[in-house]
């Protein structure tokens, strides 16, 4: 599940109405809990101006999200988050999370949570405690690194894929950087792949590129125009080439016949 805003529970919500962090491939936004996904529907409700206000939270603007018996509190916090994760334009937040009691208002979670804000006096709302913190900043980092990785990934796979099926060199660019695949298979059916890229001399990024392709250990590739290939490097470009089993090409030509 995914929006074009998506909101994002915090650490305190999750633990709150009970869910494990999940690993750092799953968005925590894309958590199928109830609350979770219906928080994802208050940027829409916002912009048909249909979300209701938590009106006794009066130190920002918090909205009401409800499904079956559970409640939560989602903001807009663009101008809340910290520098270190501005660049990922998170600014939707479930920050609290709780289970609606009809026949107990003291123990309801809308009560419960007007009662922290208003811990030190009935004038002096503060609704502090419910911002994203370390945790949720470390989080956000962490899983954007690796769902990165993961897409590059994919790309390079299907680039492969490509390479392989049409015989000639395919490419994309991420960043500033070219990223070029070439495979060449030999008369005798021995096949050979090249990574390169320019704009880059980060070795963790050739170090992605090189494990994107199943089968292959990184310590199997040699640098051109000393590698397999012989291939000569243009001007800025930095490339990897290695032999490439029978059965990584079999499964690249699947792949090709799915792309």
């Amino acid at each position: 599940m995914s929006t074009v805003e998506p909101v994002r529970p915090t650490k305190n919500c999750l633990d709150a109405i009970g869910v494990l962090a999940p690993s750092l491939g799953v968005r925590l936004s894309d958590i199928e809990h109830p609350l979770v996904m219906r928080a994802q529907q208050v940027p829409q409700q916002v912009a048909s101006k249909s979300a209701e206000r938590i009106r006794s939270l009066t130190d920002r603007v918090w909205l009401k999200v409800k499904t079956s018996t559970w409640r939560g509190a989602v903001g807009d916090l663009e101008n809340e988050i910290s520098a270190e994760i501005q660049q990922f334009a998170q600014h939707w937040w479930l920050c609290a999370g709780g289970v609606r009691h009809e026949d107990s208002p003291q123990s309801d979670f809308y009560s419960q949570l007007d009662d922290h804000a208003h811990a030190k006096g009935a004038n002096s709302c503060s609704t502090d405690f419910m911002l994203p913190g370390v945790w949720d900043n470390r989080r956000l980092v962490a899983e954007a690194a690796v769902n990165a990785q993961k897409a590059l990934s994919g790309l390079v796979v299907t680039a492969a894929a490509q390479s392989l099926m049409h015989s000639d060199i395919r490419g994309f660019t991420i960043g500033d950087r070219d990223v070029r695949v070439r495979i060449k298979v030999h008369e005798d059916g021995q096949a050979y792949i090249a990574l390169s890229a320019t704009g880059s001399i980060d070795h963790s990024f050739f170090v992605t590129l090189m494990s994107a392709i199943p089968g292959l250990a990184t310590d199997d590739w040699m640098a051109e125009p000393d590698g397999s290939l012989e291939i000569e490097p243009e001007p800025g470009e930095i490339i990897w080439s290695t032999m490439l089993p029978a059965g990584v090409q079999s499964m690249l030509a699947e792949q090709a016949t799915l792309d």
